[in-house]
């Protein structure tokens, strides 16, 4: 039995029709009428978006909440709560325009890395007012870049993008890092060079990317140094660990495909990501016992790798720079002109940065700087070690003075407790103690030219072995 208050067949499918009609209506109006702006989570303009929200304040009731820590000039380290829009549907107003502001979000899909779940931004405006939202672009867009102003930005990879490494770091002033004479002004000079001559290398056909290796003992400066450079090209940093385990040829490819602009490449440690399986008389390799190439790689192939700096997938307008504490553990493959341009020795700090690094600390001491290097020009320090040092006694000039000696005496004893392990395992197996045997704290180093700055192949592998005392025994007078 019908119901008494049911409408009458065509009256209902009037009514549906209507409603279907009216919901057609306003989708029409809306796209005719106002005009959207979608932002991925992913892109790059997402947060600068969501800065310029926090700068600019909209109408929101419900609100989501960023925390900063900041430090000031004093060293201070305060919160700072940047308060945003929660997911939802707002209104603002900008140069007379009214904007509809919806941040959604989705459940299901997140970062499997961080656990962020995956958001998009839209903006919503009226179609004759569509060159706000261009406007509020270029608005955020110069927001964020003058946050970041006299700062690097590091990145690291993760997974198949580039992500932002902590908070940009203040520039490091270029004559902070200290190598040996001249060195530094070369390398700035050439890749200052190589950055004007693009149409040059276009004009001749020769692929457009440079690359550098920084070699020698730890603690010396070579990433100081990259950091330094980058600086003062205000350039990023991009770090990448090719010895990850989960990094694969086509990643590693697509990684150094999409490198922020404006960035300098940094591979630390190179030879912690090439494994040498077997080393034959004469200073060889043998092959693989799986018939692989003979460098085994971490995820990554060695072949891969070759591909990716300098083969038909090598993108252009790079530079990189790679770092090693062992050059001589790198194939020639991957060092020989082309992959690797100019070779760079950064050893142990010589007289003059003993000098200049005592002057850094106490300006205007010429005299006292004389007798500093006087004291310690016969010892093999690394940069790390003698800002170290410095440390310890960073506003007396006598005191450095006087740990200095102790620093010698030191030194000293511990090249003599070298010298009398040699004659005893001598006179006790009637043979020479063979070099780095167990027992003798001995270190190896190799050296290159004079001027430590290598442009070819040959002269990088003309090496000598030299023994020193360890560092911890040269630093036993800062206990004293």
């Amino acid at each position: 039995m019908a119901s008494a208050f049911s409408l009458p067949p065509s009256l209902g499918t009037g009514a549906a029709l209507a409603r279907r009609s009216w919901q057609t209506a306003q989708a029409v109006a809306r796209r005719q009428l106002l005009t959207s702006l979608e932002i991925p989570v992913r892109d790059p303009a997402y947060p600068w978006v969501m800065q310029w929200l926090v700068a600019r304040g909209c109408l929101a009731h419900h609100l989501g909440v960023s925390t900063e820590y900041c430090k000031d000039n004093a060293g201070n380290v305060q919160a700072v709560f940047n308060f945003i829009p929660s997911p939802g549907r707002h209104v603002m107003r900008y140069k007379h325009a009214f904007l509809v502001i919806e941040r959604t979000r989705s459940g299901e899909t997140m970062d499997f890395q961080t656990g962020t779940p995956w958001e998009t931004l839209t903006l919503q405006t009226l179609a004759l007012q569509r060159h706000v939202i261009h406007e509020i672009l270029e608005e955020a867009r110069r927001i964020a870049l003058e946050k970041e102003e006299g700062k690097t930005v590091v990145f690291r990879s993760v997974a198949s993008e580039w992500r932002r490494y902590g908070e940009p770091k203040t520039v490091r002033p270029f004559d902070s890092v200290i190598l040996a004479d001249g060195v530094a002004e070369h390398v700035f000079e050439d890749v200052q060079s190589f950055l004007k001559a693009s149409d040059w290398y276009l004009a001749r056909g020769i692929p457009y990317r440079r690359g550098y290796l920084l070699h020698g003992p730890p603690g010396c400066g070579k990433s100081s140094f990259v950091m330094a450079l980058a600086g003062k090209l205000k350039y990023n940093i991009c770090v990448m660990n090719v010895g990850d385990p989960l990094m694969t040829d086509d990643r590693l490819q697509y990684l150094l495909a999409t490198v922020p602009p404006q960035s300098i490449l940094l591979l630390e440690d190179i030879d912690g990501a090439i494994q040498r399986s077997e080393t034959v008389a004469g200073g060889g390799v043998a092959e693989d016992r799986k018939g692989a190439n003979p460098y085994g790689m971490r995820g990554v192939t060695f072949s891969g790798l070759l591909n990716a700096l300098d083969g038909v997938v090598a993108t252009e307008e790079r530079v990189t720079f790679m770092t090693t504490n062992h050059p001589e553990r790198l194939p020639d493959s991957l060092i020989r002109p082309g992959r690797i341009d100019i070779k760079v020795r950064v050893g142990y700090a010589t007289p003059l940065q003993l000098r200049r690094q005592f002057l850094r600390f106490f300006p205007g001491e010429e005299e006292s700087a004389d007798k500093f290097v006087e004291i310690l020009g016969g010892i093999q320090l690394s940069m790390a070690e003698l800002q170290g040092f410095f440390l310890f006694c960073k506003e007396n000039v006598a005191q450095a003075l006087h740990m200095a000696e102790s620093w010698r005496k030191a030194d000293q004893e511990a090249r003599e407790a070298v010298r009398r392990e040699r004659e005893e395992a001598k006179s006790g197996n009637g043979a020479p103690a063979r070099e780095g045997e167990e027992g003798l704290p001995l270190q190896h180093e190799t050296k290159g030219n004079s001027q430590a700055v290598q442009a070819s192949d040959s002269a990088a592998h003309a090496a000598e072995t030299e023994k020193t005392e360890p560092a911890e025994k040269k630093s036993a007078a800062l206990s004293n």
